[in-house]
């Protein structure tokens, strides 16, 4: 249902009982939507949680909008969503760019937030997209575009827009192909249920890519931002994802005081949807340990 949240509407989706332990789902994209992740976990997870799905301002099944949006603008949507559904606390659960923006809330707001999880976070954008880029080479190659690739892949300052829409321009050059870097080898046919939402749905999310990716906080690496987390977090890791670093799991497992790390073998990037009952089965056990 389209709930009022600050000077918009949001699409908040909740399952399981309101008594049972508050979880938040936060998307990725950016610009994704809860569409998907609902489809594959909001009923599994429900059986023993009070899921909380939500599209983010502008995202998807919420209100369109079309001022600016940053990661704090939407962090604050997601205290006022808790504010309103009364909960002293909730477990948040971020996916992809969801699970950056997961690090930045349960870092900023460690009452409000008693357990975290990450599911292939990019919580650094040089890391993340080096890491996309790295893996799409042998689709590169056929394409006549490695050289191009390897001119990205040089950069050697810190996050920018202009960084970012290279290498994501790049990354959409391999049209249809580009979801086979995303899945794991067990799940190649995997076709995401948003694919059939109106057209008119699924266009909200480029101007909500658009313009976060412009603002000051995009940009910035949040792996400091691990030392700072006073909960217990767990990091889900498809072993063929694309997009979580290396450097990003070796600074979780170092510099988390109370983390736990789970790597799905058989899984890339959606491991909710490749692997869902398991996948299920270690959130729930997390969220009620």
């Amino acid at each position: 249902m389209l709930t009022e949240i600050r000077d918009t509407r949001l699409y908040v989706d909740q399952r399981g009982a309101t008594d049972a332990p508050p979880l938040l789902y936060i998307h990725g994209g950016p610009g994704a939507g809860s569409y998907d992740f609902l489809a594959y976990q909001g009923d599994r997870l429900a059986e023993r949680l009070h899921v909380i799905g939500v599209d983010q301002r502008g995202v998807q099944q919420s209100d369109p909008i079309d001022g600016p949006v940053t990661e704090d603008l939407v962090i604050a949507d997601f205290e006022a969503l808790r504010e309103r559904l009364g909960l002293e606390h909730w477990a948040i659960l971020g996916h992809s760019y969801g699970g950056r923006l997961a690090l930045r809330y349960a870092a900023n707001h460690p009452s409000s937030v008693s357990r975290v999880i990450f599911e292939n976070p990019p919580w650094d954008m040089v890391l993340a997209t080096r890491t996309l880029v790295e893996s799409a080479k042998p689709m590169l190659t056929e394409l006549g575009l490695l050289d191009e690739a390897n001119r990205l892949l040089s950069w050697t300052g810190p996050a920018t827009t202009e960084m970012w829409t290279d290498r994501t321009t790049l990354l959409q050059q391999l049209g249809e192909r580009r979801m086979e870097i995303y899945l794991g080898p067990t799940s190649r046919d995997l076709v995401l249920p948003s694919g059939d939402l109106p057209e008119e749905i699924q266009e909200r999310a480029g101007y909500f890519a658009q313009t976060i990716a412009q603002s000051t906080s995009f940009n910035e690496s949040l792996v400091p931002f691990l030392t700072r987390l006073s909960q217990p977090a767990l990091l889900i890791k498809g072993l063929h994802d694309p997009v979580t670093s290396p450097e990003e799991i070796r600074h979780f497992r170092t510099d988390v005081a109370n983390g736990s790390y789970r790597c799905f073998e058989g899984a890339g990037h959606f491991v909710h949807a490749e692997q869902p009952t398991e996948y299920a089965d270690a959130v729930t056990e997390f969220v009620l340990r």
